[in-house]
């Protein structure tokens, strides 16, 4: 089959609200449930907000590398804040 490629992603779950990510491109951390998370990892700082269950989300990126870890704690603060 053409365009087909092997991918591997685990998550591994750090309590109730922090995972850490791994797969075959690299490794990202993760805060938040479902309906607002969010990513630090390799490509920026990535904040995802959808409807738990319906299959509908919408992710933004908030940042290149350069502040991310800053603004990914925060970011986390205020997305459970408002869960």
């Amino acid at each position: 089959m053409i365009g087909m490629g092997f991918r591997f992603r685990r998550t591994i779950p750090l309590g109730r609200l922090f995972r850490v990510n791994v797969s075959k491109t690299g490794v990202s951390v993760s805060a938040g449930r479902p309906g607002a998370t969010v990513n630090v990892g390799k490509d920026g700082t990535h904040v995802t907000v959808g409807a738990p269950g319906s299959g509908m989300s919408w992710r933004e990126k908030v940042t290149s590398r350069g502040c991310a870890p800053v603004l990914a704690a925060a970011l986390a603060a205020l997305a459970l804040a408002l869960l």
